[in-house]
Order: structure tokens, then sequence, then C-alpha cells
């Protein structure tokens, strides 16, 4: 009898570490499975993001006395659906003044390329991951034989992306807002 009771618990000994090796490996799969769902996530978010810019500078490509036309930034809708609502509204609000007073807008180049003619080439959009609703887009291209490269600060509005500045070699497109609103004011920049 003591045989076969000692062969019970063996049995039984054997059927909890089955069952605790057996719910071990459930708790590791689901681990995996939700990092692999993050990395899922952020790859698509990263793509999205990607996908918004390679839109906006394959209209680049070639001369903009050519057909490399650029995105037309005409009314307050086309600005909107590019710019976050804040430098949206700094864009239209330069443009409205700028119009009463009949002088031209603080951005006279295209905000895309940083300037107002291109001739574009060897174009390359890259997306760095720095956050679930902030990411960096780098955009280098060679613009009539020279180098050059822009940095976009994005933001995500619900499921897509919006740009909150440009950088160009020569400053940030809220920098030339801003050095604006400080000559429009008389005061002394710091």
């Amino acid at each position: 009898m003591r045989v076969s009771k000692n062969m019970n618990n063996v049995g039984r000994t054997a059927s909890l570490r089955h069952h605790i090796v057996a719910g071990f490996m459930i708790v590791l799969a689901a681990a995996v499975q939700a990092a692999g769902a993050g990395k899922a996530a952020a790859a698509r978010q990263e793509s999205a993001a990607k996908t918004f810019l390679s839109s906006i500078y394959q209209h680049y490509l070639g001369k903009s006395s050519g057909t490399a036309v650029g995105v037309a930034l005409t009314n307050a809708d086309s600005v909107r659906s590019y710019f976050t609502v804040g430098l949206a509204s700094l864009i239209l609000e330069d443009r409205a003044a700028a119009a009463k007073r009949g002088e031209p807008p603080a951005l006279e180049s295209d905000p895309f390329v940083g300037h107002q003619e291109w001739e574009i080439s060897d174009l390359s959009v890259d997306v760095k991951d720095t956050g679930a609703l902030k990411t960096k887009g780098i955009v280098t291209f060679t613009n009539s034989g020279k180098a050059e490269k822009v940095i976009l600060e994005l933001l995500r509005s619900g499921k897509e992306w919006r740009i909150a500045d440009i950088q160009w070699d020569s400053g940030t497109l809220r920098g030339l807002y801003r050095r604006k609103a400080v000559h429009d004011s008389g005061a002394t920049p710091n």
C-alpha cells in the first residue's frame, strides 16, 4: 500500500510540474506576443509617418520650373491638412496680416524644401521613432547639385500625422515666425 501511495504522490508531483511549466509557457508566449504587437504598432506608426512625408516629397522630384510643382498651400484647408493646428494658425494669420499691409508673408519660400526654386534628385525619406504621438522625419536630397537635409517634427493627430515644425540649414519654420513677431512688435530679440 505504501508503494502505491508513493507512486500516486510521484504522479501528482509530475502532474503539478507539468501544469507549472505549461502555465509558464503560456505567460511567456503572451509576453512575446505583446512585445511583438507593440513593435508591430510602432512599425505601423512609423510607416504611416513615412508614407505621409513621402507623399509630400514625391511632388518635389525634378525642377520647380518643370514638372516638380511641389505642394500647393493655397488655402486654409490645404495648410491645415499638412500642419498642426498651432503651426497652421501661424502660417494663415501671417498671410492674412501681410495681405492687409500689402507686404509679403514671413514665409516666402516653399516650406518643405526651404527654397523658392529647386531641382531635386536623390530623395530619401526616413522616420525616427521618438514616441507614440511624436516622431521625427529626416528628408535628404540633392538640390541643384548640393546635398541638403530637412528635418520635420511630426505629431500624430488621431490616426494622421501633421507637421509641427520644419528645420532647414537656415533655421526653422517656427523660428521664422518668432523672428517676424519680434520684428513686428519692435522688441529686442533675446
